[in-house]
């Protein structure tokens, strides 16, 4: 999934003007979080709000900043009949622009996000709407791990955002009928996947936020991958499998592992890795949630994702957890 950073950063490099539509505050039940943004330019839109009437009138508000000179506005919907949706919460929204000028912020504010993070601060009201400003993101003056909050600072109303990777690194092995499913499965989700085969007609050439890997030994690439990498394997050969399978279990990540296959290959990749002295018990085989029997590369795909944003929700909740104690 492409961060609004990346999106942005890539729109300005094009010289084109961009409004931010971002979500500020939230209250009682939303569509999106705080931080959910909607990138608005000439030609079309990055993101989403959650879709009905509100982004609907966000597009239409951006896009007339588009055609004449404005400054950032802020603006509060209730999620009521009025503006035809049920939610019955309430959104505040805030529009600003970025042009060429703000190319150098941007770019750093990407590569610190992508090199340890940082904090970005928007001012969202008065005559100075729309000043923005990078901080550590460590900074001692922010203390709380929320991604997104509206604070106010002295005289002033802040937008705070943590600019920290949350995506997990996923290393996938494969790149045959059910690997290419996932991929395209997992693109808007929040993945950074790096893709390997040893076969060269089965990649992509390339593939937009996916690293592509074609290699005769996949096997022998896994101690570069991260230390909190999820892997997936599901290549053509029962062999490469467990080679793989191996590789992974000797590396120093405690993440999900997750074999295409039946019950009876994970009986005998168990007893031939606990043989080995490598602890079998890591790797999920079957793969996918409960529930979906289909063994089309399409129903393959749609179990595995819902496994893993399950996961990534349960570690959530256990970061929050420990945040909080």
């Amino acid at each position: 999934m492409t961060h609004w950073l990346t999106a942005l950063a890539a729109l300005l490099a094009d010289g084109r003007d961009v409004i931010r539509v971002v979500v500020t505050a939230t209250r009682g039940s939303a569509p999106r979080d705080a931080g959910a943004t909607l990138l608005v330019h000439a030609h079309g839109t990055h993101g989403t709000l959650g879709g009905g009437h509100l982004e609907f009138q966000a597009i239409a508000l951006a896009q007339d900043m588009l055609a004449h000179a404005s400054t950032p506005r802020s603006q509060r919907f209730s999620l009521g009949a009025a503006l035809g949706q049920c939610c019955g919460g309430i959104v505040e929204l805030s529009w600003e622009r970025y042009t060429a000028h703000d190319r150098a912020l941007v770019t750093e504010a990407l590569q610190r996000q992508q090199t340890g993070g940082a904090l970005l601060l928007t001012r969202l009201d008065g005559a100075a709407s729309g000043q923005r400003q990078l901080r550590a993101v460590d900074d001692p003056v922010f203390q709380s791990r929320q991604p997104t909050q509206r604070l106010q600072l002295g005289d002033a109303s802040w937008l705070i955002e943590r600019l920290e990777s949350r995506h997990t690194p996923l290393w996938l092995f494969g790149a045959g009928h059910v690997g290419q499913a996932v991929v395209r499965l997992l693109g808007d989700l929040p993945f950074d996947i790096t893709w390997l085969d040893s076969r060269p007609d089965v990649l992509p050439s390339s593939l937009p936020g996916v690293t592509l890997i074609e290699t005769d030994l996949p096997a022998t690439e896994v101690h570069r991958a991260p230390r909190d990498v999820w892997f997936l394997v599901f290549t053509h050969d029962h062999d490469l499998d467990l080679e793989i399978c191996r590789a992974i279990l000797s590396h120093e990540s405690a993440g999900f592992v997750g074999l295409i296959g039946s019950r009876t290959k994970a009986a005998r990749f168990n007893h031939r890795l606990v043989q080995q002295g490598l602890p079998a018990e890591r790797i999920t085989c079957p793969i996918g949630i409960a529930g979906i029997s289909g063994k089309e590369p399409a129903s393959i795909a749609l179990a595995v994702a819902a496994q893993l944003m399950q996961l990534r929700e349960a570690q959530a909740q256990v970061l929050t957890a420990q945040a909080a104690s």
